[in-house]
């Protein structure tokens, strides 16, 4: 009887080892399947200004980048504040109208830069709902301290999103896994005094 409780003990004991064994085995191999695919995972490529980039639900070209002293409805920029202006062309490629473009530029070297807000530029006024497969030239606004040192070279980064007919969580269509796709270099040209980017 002793000896029966031995072998069940070291049998449970044995089983607990090697249990453990595979839990840190599988923990260092999904380790190192993540550090591989982030080493190998794919580059964001680099565009030139002026192509147009398809984003999944937007086709955007980013053409050129200004410094000014007011927004494009015409209004000066917030006392001590002046605006980053990026011209470019959004096209809305689903077929609802949608205000979800907001987050499909990013400034890569302006740390912590605002949200921006988007102006039609055919009218000046702010842009709220693209429409389907209609292009618009638009301009993006970032109003920044005056003070703050800004690069020669705007770096922006492009950024894509994938349909999914059903998400995990509600089963609901949309818009989803946020990817950088591209980047573009935009020089930074300062708008003369008075102008509106």
């Amino acid at each position: 009887m002793k000896q029966s409780i031995i072998k069940r003990t070291n049998k449970a004991l044995q089983t607990r080892i090697v249990a453990g064994i595979g839990g840190v085995l599988a923990g260092v191999l999904s380790l190192g399947l993540s550090i591989y695919e982030t080493r190998t995972g794919t580059e964001v490529s680099h565009v030139a200004a002026g192509a147009s980039i398809d984003s999944g639900q937007w086709k955007v070209t980013l053409n050129s980048a200004n410094l000014a002293a007011q927004t494009p409805d015409g209004l000066r920029t917030s006392n001590g504040k002046k605006a980053l202006t990026i011209d470019l062309m959004l096209e809305n490629l689903t077929a609802e109208s949608s205000n979800l473009y907001r987050d499909t530029i990013k400034l890569d070297n302006i740390p912590n830069a605002p949200m921006p807000q988007f102006y039609l530029v055919r009218d000046r006024e702010q842009l709220w709902d693209l429409q389907p497969m209609m292009p618009e030239t638009v301009q993006a606004v970032w109003e920044l301290p005056a003070t703050q040192a800004l690069p020669k070279v705007l770096k922006v980064t492009v950024v894509g999103t994938t349909y999914k007919p059903k998400d995990n969580l509600y089963a609901a269509p949309g818009w989803f896994n946020p990817t950088n796709i591209a980047r573009v270099d935009l020089p930074v040209v300062t708008a003369p005094e008075g102008a509106a980017p």
